[in-house]
């Protein structure tokens, strides 16, 4: 709700710019290409016999296609600066396989060992980017922004005690980028083809059972956007 009250203040505030000075709204669709990457250390507090925490690391990757939905404001005459808001409706998993562990209880006397099977895996959805795009040169543009994302964490346990599971969590992000942005035919309709990069901020939960994980996320994305000015 947060979010969509933000992307509503945003969309007013745009709509109410054109009524003061020159510039144009533009409205669109897109195709998106994408590839997200994590690399994290989970640290599993000690417990029964054990004297030391157990640390374990672990690399996630995958490729996806998306479509997003997106509303800019283009400012001036000459349309240099532009400021806009994406938002992908979906939800795409963070690695392209679940990770799996069997862990066989050390001694059934220790009530605190756990014996089972562990799979887990995670997904980004509601996808929201705040964006600012600077034309260098007729066409092209650089592109700097403000994501938010959430990160649903997808654990499953086949188990013959307790283990625990992670939060959920809202991850920040800066997203940079280049574009071209051109006019398609002699209406309103335009079209922008672009690359960015995006830097997420460092993933920190605990466990229920007081576990910790950490993890670095990168993603790179391509988009082909068309849309229409007003």
């Amino acid at each position: 709700m947060k979010k969509l009250n933000i992307l509503l203040s945003v969309l007013l505030s745009a709509f109410l710019f054109t009524s003061v000075q020159a510039g144009s709204i533009g409205v669109g669709i897109a195709g998106n290409i994408g590839t997200i990457s994590a690399e994290g250390t989970e640290t599993e507090a000690a417990s029964g016999s054990e004297t030391e925490n157990s640390v374990r690391t672990a690399t996630a990757g995958n490729n996806f296609a998306y479509g997003s939905a997106f509303i800019e404001y283009n400012f001036g005459d000459s349309e240099i600066f532009t400021l806009g808001v994406d938002y992908v409706p979906g939800t795409a998993d963070v690695n392209n396989k679940n990770l799996s562990r069997t862990d066989t209880a050390a001694s059934q006397t220790e009530g605190n060992d756990q014996s089972g099977t562990y799979t887990a895996n995670a997904e980004i959805s509601d996808h929201t980017t705040y964006y600012a795009e600077l034309k260098l040169t007729e066409g092209f543009y650089v592109k700097a922004g403000f994501a938010q994302v959430d990160i649903v964490t997808k654990d499953t346990t086949t188990t013959s005690g307790t283990t625990g599971n992670y939060p959920n969590k809202t991850l920040d992000a800066w997203t940079y980028g280049l574009g071209i942005k051109g006019d398609l035919g002699d209406g309103n309709l335009f079209y922008k083809l672009e690359g960015t990069y995006v830097d997420y901020d460092t993933f920190k939960a605990t466990s229920t059972t007081s576990n910790t994980v950490t993890a670095n996320l990168d993603g790179y994305n391509g988009k082909l956007a068309i849309g229409m000015k007003f």
